[in-house]
């Protein structure tokens, strides 16, 4: 089985970047300051019933704080689909730049054309997913590289059931797990990066960071520097980092159709395709 070469696909990420006319920063950046307005809009409205919940008295408390739960139930789960739709749409964008082909803002809307296929996809992947991991974390591990590939597969062939992408991924994948954990690994800068300024935020909303007492102009400080430091890091080299996952899948679809081919030519051409 032939291995996976880490470098050359960084490097060929690097070079589609490079040779493309597609202002791919600059169109990141947008990406992500659309679902920031949206996720900003939502954080406000909670932080404005929170504020009024602080100064409710009586019966009247109850009704607020039902309304607040209420209101961050919907929009952690309304958040949550937009952004699985949102963020498949990057990866159909990433898919057209590793293959050369021009994107432009519009390919972030991919997910949306494809909605009831890419969120069926997303779905079942994580319940496969989250069965997996009730055995332990291995098994959890090995299922989210198995079917690591199904929202590309479905981004590239629209035809495909959502089952029909979660056995195309398994396919691809078969044999090469490890490898793309350890291609993930070769971005654990911007992963971890990412992963450290997310639970430096928690930990302040906790109450854990040796600073003083909780503030309206400390809270909207701290989350303006996370968001401010995941912009800029994104914005350099979230591209990057997609591109390569696209190729990853290019090269996966490329073995599986010489393996295929092979099998073809093997059986005398009664191998079905």
């Amino acid at each position: 089985m032939k291995a996976m070469h880490y470098r050359g696909l960084k490097q060929a990420a690097r070079r589609c970047l490079r040779d493309s006319h597609t202002p791919y920063r600059r169109l990141t950046l947008l990406f992500l300051l659309c679902f920031l307005g949206l996720s900003l809009l939502c954080d406000l409205v909670s932080f404005y019933l929170e504020r009024r919940l602080e100064q409710e008295t009586g019966f009247g408390t109850i009704a607020l704080q039902n309304q607040a739960d209420l209101f961050n139930v919907l929009s952690m789960v309304g958040l949550s689909v937009v952004g699985g739709l949102w963020n498949a749409g990057y990866s159909w964008f990433a898919l057209r730049i590793s293959r050369g082909h021009p994107a432009s803002f519009r390919d972030f809307f991919q997910g949306f054309r494809l909605v009831t296929r890419v969120l069926a996809v997303i779905v079942l992947q994580s319940m496969l997913i989250a069965a997996w991991s009730m055995l332990f974390l291995l098994p959890g591990l090995v299922a989210m590289y198995r079917y690591r590939m199904a929202v590309f597969a479905v981004l590239d062939d629209p035809e495909l059931g959502p089952l029909q992408a979660l056995s195309y991924s398994s396919r691809l994948t078969y044999g090469h797990k490890l490898e793309l954990l350890m291609l993930d690994l070769r971005f654990f800068w911007y992963h971890g990066t990412l992963f450290l300024v997310q639970m430096v935020v928690m930990a302040y909303n906790y109450g854990f960071l040796p600073v003083g007492a909780y503030t309206v102009r400390g809270y909207w400080t701290v989350y303006g520097l996370y968001q401010g430091i995941t912009l800029v890091l994104q914005t350099l080299a979230m591209a990057y980092v997609n591109a390569t996952q696209a190729h990853a899948f290019n090269w996966l679809q490329t073995l599986d159709r010489d393996r295929l081919e092979d099998l073809r030519r093997s059986y005398g051409g009664g191998y079905p395709m």
